[in-house]
């Protein structure tokens, strides 16, 4: 059963909105893992939220391309991209630096 646009129809030339929420989901995991690669306590998500970020990107890229390439939806895909990779540089230095606290800790005793 077809269904003709009607005044609930979305609007022409709008994304998809699941296209739309991976976009949003992609920027704000990208954010999350600079705030968790910071923190002292817990770099390891912000490893782990990184890693998600970058597997994802290409693939919602490709399908954004498919629907004409919505700067607005683009943007947050690229910020994303970039919050991902500095949230996983921050990760990595974070783990780095705790294991060599752990060590001087233990030869300290």
């Amino acid at each position: 059963m077809a269904t003709a646009p009607g005044p609930y129809a979305p609007p022409a030339g709008t994304p998809p909105v699941d296209v739309a929420k991976k976009a949003g989901n992609i920027q704000l995991m990208g954010i999350l893992s600079i705030v968790f690669g910071i923190c002292p306590c817990c770099p390891l998500v912000g490893l782990v939220l990184g890693i998600i970020v970058m597997v994802q990107v290409q693939g919602v890229l490709t399908m954004l391309q498919q629907i004409g390439s919505p700067p607005d939806l683009v943007g947050k895909v690229n910020t994303g991209k970039i919050c991902a990779i500095i949230g996983l540089v921050l990760a990595a230095l974070a783990l780095v630096g705790n294991v060599i606290y752990g060590v001087v800790a233990v030869m300290n005793r």
